[in-house]
């Protein structure tokens, strides 16, 4: 009878055992794959929100502003090519599932962003874009200076009383881009004459429209 008993306390000892280490072990797979988890989410944001190449960060490729009156939303991208070189591209996206006439707008925002970006003064651009030397914001621009990114003397200077003629509205097409701007920059012109490389430091680059809207992206070109 005593050895009975001793065998049922044994054995209730022994399950109990094995049920606290059932627990523990699933405790610690499920602690293990949740770190797993947080890991690869980290990792996959920063690598899709950054661009680095040849010392040129790239901290957010693109930015958009959608104007809720013209259906269009102002795109800026920024990116490097193989040669650590800024391409700046910006352009106007219908966002519209519909074919959108959108009439000329008025409401430029107070920057140069027509320096480098005409090409006819009889057909306006959509939108420009300019490159300050700093850290600005949508709050201060207009404190930064812009950079000729083109030498001064090849600028068309139009008047205001030809960035009207021709037609008076814009037809886009749905859910399609138009006006699309693009360039590779390596620097900036001074006085018109002397090409300098970008210096260390931060940039801001800056799109608008004619419709008042504004798009911010910046650059960190590395010692």
């Amino acid at each position: 009878m005593k050895s009975a008993s001793v065998m049922v306390v044994v054995l209730i000892l022994v399950v109990s055992s094995l049920g606290v280490g059932y627990l523990a072990g699933g405790a610690a797979t499920r602690t293990e794959t949740i770190t797993s988890v947080s890991t690869r989410t980290m990792t996959s944001t920063t690598t899709s929100t950054s661009i680095f190449s040849q010392g040129v960060l790239v901290p957010t490729p693109s930015a958009s502003t959608l104007n809720p009156a013209t259906g269009l939303s102002l795109t800026l991208n920024l990116s490097t090519n193989t040669q650590g070189q800024i391409v700046v591209t910006a352009y106007e996206f219908n966002t519209l599932n519909r074919i959108n006439n959108v009439s000329y707008g008025s409401s430029w925002p107070n920057a140069s962003l027509f320096q480098w970006t005409r090409t006819n003064c009889y057909e306006p651009g959509m939108e420009g874009y300019e490159v300050l030397q700093g850290n600005y914001g949508s709050n201060n621009y207009t404190d930064g200076q812009a950079l000729w990114l083109q030498p001064q003397n090849d600028q068309m200077q139009c008047g205001v009383e030809t960035e009207t003629m021709g037609n008076s509205s814009y037809v886009f097409q749905p859910m399609s881009a138009r006006d699309v701007l693009s360039e590779t920059c390596v620097g900036y012109w001074l006085e018109g004459v002397t090409y300098t490389p970008f210096a260390s430091g931060t940039y801001t680059v800056l799109a608008g429209d004619q419709w008042g809207k504004v798009a911010i992206l910046r650059f960190i070109v590395a010692g």
